[in-house]
């Protein structure tokens, strides 16, 4: 089963998603509240198909996380949509300046339609 990996510190944000990824798109989730729980589940070799991240995390936010990912060459192939309430122009000016790229930044809220649709897109 497909597993898309919840990384977002709003507890209703993150229900929500996970309940429209199960019950909308059927697949499997799992969610973390902050970036080190997602980083330390991952080194325990959890190893989701898609992660779905928030930017602004407390803590380790999305951008350093990723950042941390990609040094990992287990980790740095992982498939990532950016799901922010910051604009996608600021996220990618960060992504660009680390030299990290990601296909999708989705902006909060989003239908969950095109959010699935985005998912799908990614998992292809």
């Amino acid at each position: 089963m497909t597993l898309i990996f919840i990384i977002e510190d709003n507890e209703n944000i993150a229900d929500s998603l996970a309940y429209f990824i199960k019950y909308l798109a059927h697949y499997d989730t799992l969610i973390a509240n902050s970036a080190e729980v997602a980083y330390d589940t991952l080194m325990k070799g959890v190893t989701p198909d898609l992660i779905l991240l928030d930017v602004k995390l407390p803590g380790m936010d999305g951008i350093d996380f990723l950042s941390k990912i990609y040094r990992d060459s287990e980790l740095r192939n992982s498939k990532v949509i950016i799901y922010t309430g910051l604009p996608e122009k600021k996220v990618r000016e960060e992504l660009e300046s680390r030299n990290i790229f990601v296909h999708h930044i989705i902006q909060k809220p989003t239908r969950p339609s095109d959010l699935i649709a985005t998912i799908d897109a990614e998992l292809k």
